[in-house]
């Protein structure tokens, strides 16, 4: 029996009390067994989620013994229990001693690439995505923006059918494929070929049409040279993709490094970073351009805390994480830090030291910060890498309240989606049930009982044995 069903204690009749405790385990329409034609209530297809505490993703305080009415996949009132109608005949799910929280929206992943040990572009096939949006559904991850690696149109199909309702898992969006010189987008080998390759501005403007025809969410660049090994991007050939880019009314998410890059691309008109800067801390002056230009900020500094250990860190033995990951891929990653130099994560170390000062200066000036974790690189895990990320982030200084919110409703409003990321009515009804208080600890965002996209449950127990057998 699922964890959902061993909670619905009841069906509700409004101002009417039933004369015995039945339990309701089927589905919202259906009536309470026992009840008589004469005497049921009128079937309803509302269900009730009550008792929990309820973190809405706004920064609002969270609110104790709240009630929560979802109808057809959608929130339809919420608030405290004593302010909110029971509507008749809803199914009536009680969280006492829960939190609820809204699904997370991350704006930067990259689905498809890998597969049990393999990271290949041999991987990127309708199945293997369609398997990593179930994986991000199960950690609580909502929406799944997919950076600029996504050549082809897999992911428009995979698009229609969610958009149709015939598709579940995370919602997935994307950047299709990011722009950079030839060969120096995507670090990794697997992800290199799916940007393309811009040599001129008339390259970029007529790349970023493509993109706007095909629908896409944002337009990613790359403005590195990844130590001096490939060519960056110029500022001539960002400037013609952002400005056409605005002209279809697309952000531009720039992938950065150096202090100096990030400095001209706010000059010209970028929307977002996908990093923060890491060849140095950020200085006043940028952060006061990037709060005066609304230039949204993904911290992603999951990705460069990696470096700092060159042995397995505590989080790699979490075990949710091993729910969802194939004991030898973790081994291969234990291993991988096992190999790391002891100067090489030294000089790590005091890189991350300057990302989480940046960050907490960002924070502090109000600039505009969302998540975005990177995950869908080898090994950094889809959908737990997005909880890490929330953990960084409070290390660095945030509150847990802070880190929800810029995981959820400001992700959300960045992409444009007012119904993702928020628990009021008229949103989808994207949420998590915890098991505690991600407020006293927001590692207890990791502590899932239950995940609802669209309100429907999501199967987490089937998606587990799925991936545990052979």
């Amino acid at each position: 029996m699922h964890s959902r069903d061993r909670r619905i204690v009841h069906c509700a009749t409004r101002g009417v009390a039933l004369a015995a405790a039945v339990a309701c385990a089927g589905a919202p329409a259906a009536g309470c067994a026992g009840d008589s034609p004469e005497s049921a209530a009128p079937a309803s297809s509302a269900v009730v989620y009550d008792g929990a505490t309820l973190i809405d993703g706004t920064g609002l305080p969270a609110t104790e013994a709240a009630r929560l009415v979802v109808d057809q996949g959608a929130v339809i009132a919420v608030g405290p229990q004593a302010e909110i109608e029971m509507p008749s005949g809803a199914t009536v799910v009680d969280l006492s001693g829960k939190t609820v929280m809204p699904a997370l929206v991350n704006l930067h992943g990259h689905v498809g690439f890998q597969r049990g040990l393999t990271y290949d572009a041999a991987n990127y096939t309708r199945e293997n995505i369609v398997d990593h949006l179930n994986r991000y559904a199960y950690y609580g991850v909502g929406v799944i923006v997919s950076l600029g690696t996504d050549a082809g149109d897999v992911w428009s199909g995979i698009r229609r059918d969610q958009e149709a309702g015939n598709l579940g898992g995370a919602r997935l969006f994307t950047a299709g494929r990011g722009l950079a010189r030839p060969n120096a987008g995507p670090g990794a080998a697997a992800l290199r070929t799916s940007a393309y390759g811009v040599t001129s501005e008339e390259d970029g403007r007529r790349y970023v049409q493509e993109l706007a025809a095909q629908g896409v969410a944002f337009v990613k660049v790359w403005v590195d040279d990844r130590g001096g090994s490939v060519e960056k991007l110029e500022p001539a050939l960002y400037r013609a993709i952002i400005e056409e880019a605005h002209q279809h009314g697309l952000d531009v998410i720039a992938h950065v490094f150096y202090h100096d890059d990030a400095e001209e691309l706010v000059a010209a008109g970028v929307d977002g970073f996908a990093h923060l800067v890491r060849d140095r801390e950020m200085d006043d002056t940028l952060v006061a351009a990037i709060v005066e230009h609304d230039v949204f900020i993904m911290p992603n500094i999951g990705i460069s805390e990696r470096g700092r250990h060159s042995s397995p860190p505590p989080w790699l033995a979490a075990p949710i994480l091993a729910e969802t990951v194939a004991a030898d891929v973790l081994a291969r990653a234990a291993d991988s830090f096992s190999r790391r130099a002891a100067d090489a994560a030294e000089r790590a170390a005091r890189s991350y030291e300057q990302m989480e000062r940046s960050l907490a200066r960002l924070h502090a000036a109000g600039a505009s910060l969302v998540l975005g974790s990177d995950s869908g690189v080898q090994d950094h895990f889809y959908g737990f890498s997005a909880h890490r990320e929330l953990e960084l982030m409070v290390a660095a200084g945030l509150s847990p309240m802070d880190a929800i919110v810029i995981a959820t409703s400001r992700s959300a409003d960045r992409l444009g989606l007012d119904d993702a990321g928020r628990l009021a009515p008229g949103a989808r009804a994207d949420f998590i049930v915890l098991d505690a208080s991600p407020l006293d600890d927001v590692t207890n965002t990791r502590r899932i009982s239950d995940v609802y996209i669209g309100g429907t449950a999501v199967d987490r127990a089937a998606q587990r044995a799925g991936w545990a057998a052979p």
